[in-house]
């Protein structure tokens, strides 16, 4: 935290932001808890006001209180803002809301953890007839429709004994994905949930490489 303390240092510096910053640093490098004393003697200020600090984090979940031991700790907020998983499933929530009303049916953002296309967010469809929420829910990714998408970018001989695991064809595999290459998307019927159906799309990082894929599913 002190290490550019004395570097670059703006033109116009504001006290109260700097000591709030350096506060929310200084909560966040020590997740077993800081006291009030360590919070004011690291910035300077009165215990008094090192309290008025920590409870403006508390309130905007920068931190939280331990009630017994009246430490505080990294906040659910810092937890969020720390988390790449968690940043792209709340970027991609108001996207997935938009498709919903769009379309009328659930829609899913998944990534590839391992061998396998985790859905880490869905927006259900209102219909009375409609594929749930598949938030948590991680299917073989050779199988699904967004993990064909995820696997798109994907080096084929790593494919190869994914495929064989599952006993799908690698011809026919490949030239899924040379479809998914022209059309921008894919389409895969009930392959993995009997009576369900996925139109996939890819969502690309800054390398080109394929980080999300975008499931539209529908009975």
């Amino acid at each position: 935290m002190n290490a550019k303390s004395g570097k670059d240092q703006p033109a116009y510096p504001i006290g109260s932001v700097d000591k709030a910053l350096r506060l929310v640093v200084l909560v966040s490098e020590n997740p077993a808890g800081i006291r009030i004393g360590d919070a004011a003697t690291a910035l300077g200020v009165a215990p008094s006001t090192a309290h008025r600090l920590l409870q403006m984090l508390v309130h905007r979940g920068f931190a939280r209180q331990d009630a017994e031991t009246k430490m505080y700790h990294p906040g659910d907020t810092l937890d969020r803002l720390s988390d790449q998983r968690e940043r792209a499933r709340q970027a991609a929530l108001p996207v997935l809301e938009e498709l919903v009303r769009e379309f009328g049916e659930t829609v899913h953002l998944g990534i590839l953890e391992g061998t396998s296309a985790l859905t880490i967010a869905s927006v259900e469809s209102p219909q009375m007839l409609r594929v749930g929420n598949r938030e948590g829910h991680a299917q073989p990714a050779v199988r699904s429709g967004m993990g064909r998408v995820l696997l798109s970018s994907s080096d084929p001989a790593t494919l190869q004994p994914l495929l064989e695991a599952e006993g799908l064809d690698a011809k026919q595999f490949a030239s899924r994905l040379e479809a998914l290459r022209d059309e921008g998307y894919l389409v895969q019927h009930g392959e993995v949930e009997e009576g369900v159906s996925t139109v996939a799309v890819p969502v690309a990082a800054e390398s080109g490489a394929v980080a999300f894929a975008i499931g539209v599913t529908y009975p």
